[in-house]
């Protein structure tokens, strides 16, 4: 029953610390309540500064280089190629071999020979 008694006070005290922290508080600065060990004991209140951004939300460096890499990969050949000026006409035998293609797919279905 003793522990009891003084497990109040200690939430008592606590709340006295919080009170305190918060009037000493800078603009933007929060203070995470604290938490309860395993134990029953208490962790002390964190405090958090203005503008402070966790390791995990914090992006991933890049290079400029390794953004150009990015960046060239998606394109189509060197930087300034337009593939639509490059194509050539289809020749006649290009056209026939796709129409005879086209037919065999027809009559075979979508198989092969």
């Amino acid at each position: 029953m003793a522990m009891a008694g003084s497990g109040g006070r200690e939430g008592e005290e606590e709340l006295k610390q919080l009170a305190e922290l918060s009037k000493t508080l800078k603009e933007g600065e929060r203070i995470l309540a604290p938490t309860r060990r395993p134990d029953g004991t208490l962790r002390k209140p964190i405090r958090i500064r203005a503008g402070y951004v966790p390791q995990d939300e914090v992006a991933i460096y890049k290079s400029k280089g390794a953004l150009w890499r990015k960046e060239m990969a998606s394109q189509e050949g060197p930087p300034g190629y337009d593939p639509a000026l490059n194509a050539k006409p289809k020749t006649k035998s290009v056209k026939r071999n796709e129409r005879k293609k086209e037919k065999r797919l027809q009559t075979f279905g979508w198989k092969l020979p």
